[in-house]
């Protein structure tokens, strides 16, 4: 259905595999809702969501890495691109990084797995930063990671922040008869649950001689990260001296506060010296200063009033820096810690088959926090058409720039909870989904696909069951073409990945779609892998009202020649063709059916030049000369129905211009046969009046069509008898008497336009005659 987890969190947080597709745009309509109040309270909806045509992520990114002497494997980061655009884009990386003196840093320090990338549209791309620490100073480090276009233009950047610290040195030897335990101290000042940010440790000097020394006592600390100067004078408290008894030991109290210090890491030594000037002893020092941190406990209760009965996910993301933290909570209680700032705790709890987000806004300052997470408090999440009898799937969430929080379930079974202000930062809001669908294997069949997004606020509750009126309602008539009969239909839009539906033709299905949102209809049939067809509509937008849509319509007839594959002469003299796969129905919808073939041949003056499969290739004379080009094309027997073979033979003149290319007029037909049943049958004895149409080439202009043949045929192309065709109002109509007993039409139409140029289409079974 939608392959999705409860959970759906991006960047660094992905815990699905799903690619989202975004929606272009939502209904501008301003819906009732009923608060618990029993007052009814409208919210606006907006016209369209807001989202960065590209996004970086993460924005910023702190690295603390431990300086080697010898070679090691670097430190891998990655960086997501996400291109919101219709089309691909082209981007380009560029690392710059600088030491605290404004220098560059060392190219070796930071390296790209690519300088240059293509993002799909919708979709993302990633690169990996590698960090080496080796080879390179130690040394604080900060910078971006450009990206432009490939013109230039800029489209973010993530800071960086790299901490290349170096190790902590290996104590001198002692010098005479005194020792020191431990050998070297690192102190973590950036731990939890002491405000005041104090440390203590203890130094046992130990004295082996037969009389007391006297130790004078020097500590030297300079940072934070490799900087020069000299640490705060409070970082640090010692005593100036201490005396260790012959044959004994005495202790020092090293007292350490990171209150009001700049964070960072600080290194140096604690040097004990004989005021005899026969002992010495060194101590390495390495101390971390960090933020801060509280604990904010969470507690969750489901909708039932008790702890949750599985494991549930806790994220904490910082509207203060666009910090994020997670914590798999079991047992309904889990504990973040947290440095001052303001916070978005969301999470989803499940109950039954539905689940409850839940999103508070808290403030950490200088206490400790409980926060209770009650599913029970949660309003209901409900979008589904009027009058449509298709059970649903709902999914909500809450946004933020780099991940999001997600709880499905069943229609009526999701709600969401929000403790915080009416109005949130920018691009952080609320979504919700709904969708629905059945088996359309017996009866007609129906799915639809509703969204709300809330730009910038979280509202009280969302229910919108709107009419069909109010919905771009499509009745999709899938043809009988396949000789299973049977195939699927998958619906996509908005944020559903894939609304999969079992079809049997002929079949119906009503789709209903909010007004504005771009969706795709992809209809695969046939037997299995490699022996399959498919037709779609890709990138639609909804647009509000009431339509009919035929697929597979009859006249079945070859695609178009693509925008890099059209037909030409070079100024060379080559002449180059290369078949279609794609076919297209009455509605110039496009498809495709495995394992059909095509076959080329090539004529002039009587006699054949070149053949080729799927694509010919022929060296041309310089001088003008009229060639005959046929292309033979058989569909595959174990899937089509009808259009089962097809020939197009086209007539042109040709001849060669210095350094020019040349398109050549190889134009299409397209047929569209009114009146026929959903079987692709006409009526036996019945009179069809076909228009046709010409397609040409891209690049090329429509010609005008000065004459026009049609035949007809009831035994699969065996003989042909004349059909009457008229020029009316522009258009050519070729009329045509359908035979009295059951069967096939087969047809062949010769078209011929003003420079002489001609093309006929015959196709094998183009529709049915049944009663």
């Amino acid at each position: 259905m939608r392959g999705r987890a409860g959970i759906a969190v991006l960047a660094t947080l992905t815990l699905t595999a799903n690619t989202l597709m975004a929606v272009q745009g939502a209904s501008s309509a301003v819906a009732e809702t009923t608060p618990t109040d029993g007052a009814s309270r409208p919210y606006e909806v907006t016209s369209k969501r807001v989202k960065e045509p590209f996004a970086v992520a993460p924005r910023r990114m702190v690295v603390p890495l431990t300086w080697s002497e010898s070679a090691v494997e670097p430190v891998g980061r990655a960086i997501t691109y996400r291109n919101n655009t219709r089309k691909d884009q082209e981007i380009r990386l560029r690392v710059k990084l600088r030491d605290r003196s404004g220098n560059a840093a060392p190219a070796a320090l930071a390296a790209l797995s690519a300088d240059s990338l293509t993002v799909p549209a919708g979709r993302e791309a990633g690169a990996k930063l590698e960090l080496r620490r080796h080879g390179v100073k130690p040394g604080a480090y900060r910078g971006t990671v450009q990206v432009t276009s490939a013109t230039g233009e800029p489209l973010g950047a993530t800071a960086l922040s790299i901490h290349l610290r170096a190790p902590v040195p290996a104590p001198a030897p002692p010098v005479g008869s005194v020792t020191a335990s431990p050998d070297s101290i690192t102190v973590d000042l950036a731990s939890p649950g002491i405000p005041d940010l104090t440390r203590r440790h203890t130094i046992t000097y130990r004295n082996t001689g037969p009389r007391p020394v006297t130790l004078r006592l020097a500590a030297d600390l300079t940072g934070p990260d490799e900087e020069p100067t000299e640490a705060p004078a409070e970082l640090l408290e010692a005593p100036d001296q201490v005396t260790v008894p012959r044959r004994g030991s005495a202790e020092v109290t090293l007292t350490f506060r990171g209150a009001g210090i700049p964070h960072g890491r600080y290194q140096g030594t604690l040097v004990a010296t004989g005021t005899d000037g026969a002992a010495k002893v060194t101590t390495p020092l390495a101390v971390d200063v960090g933020r801060e941190k509280y604990n904010v406990a969470v507690n969750l209760v489901d909708r039932n009033g008790v702890d949750p009965t599985q494991p549930t996910w806790v994220y904490a993301w910082s509207v203060t820096d666009g910090g994020r933290w997670e914590r798999r909570v079991e047992n309904g209680t889990g504990v973040f810690e947290l440095p001052p700032g303001v916070y978005d705790v969301t999470t989803a709890i499940a109950t039954g088959e539905g689940e409850t987000l839940i999103n508070h806004r808290i403030t950490v300052d200088d206490w400790d926090l409980d926060l209770v997470m009650d599913a029970r408090e949660g309003e209901p999440v409900e979008l589904s058409p009027q009058g449509v009898d298709v059970p649903g799937m709902i999914e909500a969430w809450y946004e933020t720039p780099w991940y999001r929080f997600t709880a499905e379930g069943p229609e009526g079974s999701v709600f969401a909870v929000w403790h915080g202000p009416g109005e949130v930062t920018e691009n952080v809001g609320f979504q919700a989904l709904g969708w629905g669908k059945r088996d359309a294997t017996e009866g007609p069949g129906a799915a639809y696909i509703l969204s709300r997004y809330f730009a910038g606020r979280i509202p009280s509750d969302t229910v919108w069951h709107p009419s069909p009126d109010e919905l771009s309602v499509t009745r999709n008539h899938f043809r009988s073409v396949n000789h299973s009969r049977s195939g699927g239909l998958n619906l996509t839009g908005g944020y559903v990945d894939s609304l999969r539906m079992d079809v049997t033709f002929p079949q119906t299905v009503t789709t209903y779609i909010e007004p504005g949102l771009t969706y795709s209809r992809e209809l695969g049939y046939g037997i299995a892998y490699e022996n399959w067809a498919q037709i779609a509509d890709y990138q639609a937008v909804a647009e509000q009202g009431e339509r009919d849509d035929v697929w597979n319509g009859a006249v079945l007839t070859p695609g178009d020649f693509g925008v890099g594959a059209k037909p030409r002469r070079s100024s060379g003299g080559q002449l180059s063709v290369i078949a279609p796969i794609t076919y297209v129905d009455s509605s110039g919808r496009t498809g495709s059916i495995d394992r059909t073939t095509n076959e080329f041949t090539l004529a002039a003056d009587g006699q054949t030049i070149a053949t080729g499969t799927g694509q010919l290739y022929a060296s041309l004379a310089p001088e003008s000369k009229r060639y005959t080009l046929t292309w033979d094309r058989t569909a595959n027997p174990e899937i089509a129905v009808f259009s089962t073979a097809t020939k197009t033979e086209w007539s042109f003149e040709s001849h060669h211009i210095e350094w020019e290319e040349q398109i050549l007029p190889l134009h299409l037909l397209r047929l569209a046969v009114p009146g026929l049943s959903d079987d692709n049958a006409a009526a036996p004895g019945s009179e069809s009046r076909i228009p046709v149409k010409v397609r040409p080439v891209e690049g090329l202009p429509t010609p005008e069509i000065t004459s026009m043949s049609v035949e007809t045929s009831a035994d699969d192309g065996g003989t042909w008898q004349a059909a009457p065709s008229a020029e009316e109002d522009g258009t050519w109509i070729a009329t045509v008497t359908n035979p009295d007993a059951p069967g096939f039409v087969s047809l062949r139409i010769t078209a011929t336009d003003a420079d002489g140029n001609t093309v006929t289409q015959t196709v094998v079974r183009a529709y049915k005659v049944e009663s």
